[in-house]
Order: structure tokens, then C-alpha cells, then sequence
């Protein structure tokens, strides 16, 4: 009997596209594609990221913990209106804003934006807002 589990796991692995895993806290994440050669050769790096945006260690940690908390590796909103919930399972719908009160409290905030998706809709309470402490801990979410 014991030498049927693994056969019968990966068996639900292959017919359920290893959700069964991701439950567990398993999940691959994807390669990032990388553009072709031509059009690497085409871009020029700026000579200073001065103007740029900065995000010291701490805010990165506050926002990796509140981005894995809001919408987990591998995830997918579910809800009655499938093209809104394919939406709001993409970051790139998402606008984020990041506030450090101090030095051990961060806020982070994500606000979707459904036109990016072609959808004219208003959702409520589709973003949150963490509060994250120094240590990675999220203190609340509203």
C-alpha cells in the first residue's frame, strides 16, 4: 500500500498540473524570457541611475513579503467574471506605492487597474495595503 502513494502523486501531479504540489508550498517559478540578440544589441545602458527609482533592502523585503502574501507564485484570482479575474491575476495590472514611516515600518499598497487589461469595470476591494515590520512580519492588511 505505501508503495502506491508516490505512484498516485504523481499520477494527481500530471492530471492536475502539480496543484497539488503548489498547496504544499512548491512552485517553480518561471525563467524570464530573454529577448533575442538583435534586439539586446539595440539598447544602451544609461550612464547613471541617479534619476532613477531607489529601493534600499528593507523596502524590497516589505514589498517581496506583501507581494507573495497578496498574490502567491502560481496563484489565480477566482470569481464569477473570468476576464476580470485573469486580470487581477496579473502584477502588471497592479499599481504599487511602497511608504517607509520608519525605520521598522513599511507600508505597501497595491491598486489594480483594469483598464490595462481593456476592462472598463470598477471592482471593490480587489488591492490591499500590508503593514510590514523590519523583520518581514506583516502586521495588518487592509
Amino acid at each position: 500500500m505505501k508503495s502506491l502513494v508516490p505512484v498516485v502523486l504523481c499520477c494527481s501531479c500530471f492530471l492536475t498540473g502539480c496543484s497539488l504540489l503548489s498547496r504544499f508550498g512548491y512552485y517553480k517559478r518561471p525563467t524570464a524570457e530573454r529577448a533575442s540578440s538583435e534586439e539586446a544589441e539595440t539598447v544602451r545602458f544609461p550612464d547613471s541611475f541617479e534619476p532613477g527609482m531607489h529601493l534600499n533592502g528593507p523596502i524590497m523585503e516589505a514589498l517581496r513579503v506583501a507581494m507573495d502574501d497578496f498574490l502567491p507564485p502560481g496563484s489565480k484570482v477566482k470569481g464569477d467574471n473570468d476576464r476580470i479575474a485573469e486580470c487581477l491575476s496579473r502584477w502588471s495590472t497592479y499599481d504599487t506605492s511602497v511608504l517607509q514611516a520608519n525605520e521598522d515600518l513599511y507600508f505597501v499598497s497595491f491598486l489594480p487597474r483594469l483598464s490595462r487589461c481593456g476592462l472598463d469595470a470598477i471592482v471593490l476591494d480587489a488591492g490591499a495595503t500590508y503593514a510590514i515590520d523590519g523583520k518581514g512580519r506583516i502586521l495588518d492588511v487592509r
